[in-house]
């Protein structure tokens, strides 16, 4: 794909091969994503030839790209009717990460989910959470490794 400009966003292919990567999508998020392209085909038919059609997931009712501060807006907007406390929206990718780390995804993955180069990357920026989770794992282990073990009195 050769670079498009368009309203002033420039539409071109990632830097490199691991711009284009694979992310895995929870149930709800699947139904979430299959409910937002039916309404998106009936917005395309309702444009019929005056929609622009650029391929992407979210845009305008017409097929026009969003601007990013719009959708940083729309964030925004979503978080407080949540009652959550206000996080800039590329922190939901850190979330996002310390979720996984938390859960035992392997590290190899969660770098390739986030594009990071290699795992070291991914240990370095986000070690304080590794440590943290490593202490609960070692906890978990050390109760699996003595549940079954007789109490002994300290001598």
């Amino acid at each position: 794909m050769r670079a498009q400009v368009h309203v002033g966003r420039l539409f071109k292919p990632p830097k490199s091969r691991k711009g284009r990567r694979w992310v895995p999508l929870a149930a709800p998020a699947q139904d979430a994503l299959a409910r937002h392209r039916e309404i998106q085909r009936e917005e395309r038919d309702f444009f019929g030839i005056d929609y622009q059609d650029h391929g992407l997931v979210f845009c305008r009712p017409d097929g026009l790209p969003l601007r990013p501060d719009r959708v940083t807006v729309e964030f925004e907007k979503h978080v407080t009717a949540c009652g959550l406390p206000m996080v800039r929206l590329h922190d939901t990718r850190h979330g996002a990460c310390s979720l996984m780390l938390a859960g035992g995804v392997p590290i190899e993955v969660v770098q390739l989910i986030l594009g990071h180069s290699t795992p070291e990357v991914t240990r370095r920026v986000y070690a304080h959470l590794m440590r943290k989770t490593t202490a609960k794992q070692v906890e978990k282990a050390v109760r699996l490794l003595t549940r079954h073990r007789p109490c002994r009195k300290a001598l």
